[in-house]
């Protein structure tokens, strides 16, 4: 792991203006909602982590989605997530939506197709800062963890930069009846990107949403050319800008579908969320009788 030295190039922008009021409290809203009935909402508060489904749904393997991507960005012009029949992943940058598929291309997605989660937010940064001496992941989360303060907020952040090696991962299509998402995960595909220049997309969201959310860090990434991308894994830059956003309140939709509305999820398992999320190593697989 590579630390940032006390000889980082880091260059702190100014602070955005303080945002309304609410800014001080943290609002949780749980709302069981049809996405047409959403549809005719005003847009997400600017200061609002949107999550389209608990992430428990998605790791049981209810992969059909109801909320669309046209509905997603009335909540939010930055995001990642997963694409209905969890195939691929999901990149909302500068308000477009665009999958990752399990080959590696990335392709525009339309308004009309769903996701079965995705969390997005309207991205405007309250601090920005400059790397320009070599970092990895590990030293990045360091860094963020240092800079953000907070810890009981969620955070949005759009990381840019010039990236000798990139990998990330991604999944093809699945078809009913849904596996788990840690078997389709064992399946997953990854892709080895070298010089290239593009940008991170993230969130940090606090332990006490977990289940609703993933806890920690959640990245996916995007080619600046968006030829490449997926759920970022590791990753070595020889120059970042890094900018952040702190949210203030969380806006859950619930699902409608039988298979998530008859089930009360147990609590997912820590290692297998990380097995998921790329922290830890996947279980060795079993080899095959002859």
């Amino acid at each position: 792991m590579r630390r940032v030295g006390h000889g980082a190039n880091i260059r702190a922008m100014a602070p955005k203006t303080l945002r309304t009021t609410h800014r001080s409290a943290l609002l949780f809203c749980g709302l069981l909602a049809l996405p047409s009935a959403a549809a005719a909402q005003s847009a997400e508060p600017r200061d609002a982590l949107y999550i389209s489904a608990p992430f428990v749904g998605l790791a049981d393997g209810v992969f059909d989605g109801e909320v669309t991507f046209a509905e997603l960005k009335r909540h939010g012009d930055l995001g990642l997530g997963a694409i209905t029949g969890s195939d691929g992943e999901l990149v909302l940058l500068d308000g477009r939506c665009h999958q990752v598929k399990g080959d590696g291309s990335v392709v525009a997605l339309p308004d009309s197709q769903t996701t079965p989660y995705a969390i997005a937010a309207f991205f405007g940064p309250e601090w920005e800062l400059e790397l320009t001496e070599a970092v990895d992941l590990p030293a990045l989360l360091l860094l963020l963890d240092s800079k953000l303060g907070a810890p009981g907020l969620p955070y949005a952040f759009r990381i840019e930069g010039t990236f000798p090696q990139v990998r990330t991962r991604s999944v093809a299509g699945q078809k009913p009846p849904y596996r788990r998402l840690i078997e389709v995960i064992k399946d997953q595909v990854t892709f080895d990107l070298e010089n290239v220049s593009g940008t991170i997309v993230g969130f940090r969201v606090p332990g006490y949403l977990e289940g609703v959310n993933v806890p920690g860090y959640h990245m996916h990434f995007l080619t600046a050319d968006r030829k490449a991308g997926g759920h970022l894994l590791a990753f070595r830059a020889s120059r970042l800008r890094v900018a952040a956003d702190s949210l203030t309140s969380v806006h859950v939709q619930l699902p409608r579908s039988p298979r998530f509305s008859t089930k009360d999820f147990p609590r997912l398992d820590r290692t297998e969320m990380d097995q998921i999320l790329g922290r830890v190593p996947l279980p060795p697989q079993p080899r095959s009788q002859r």
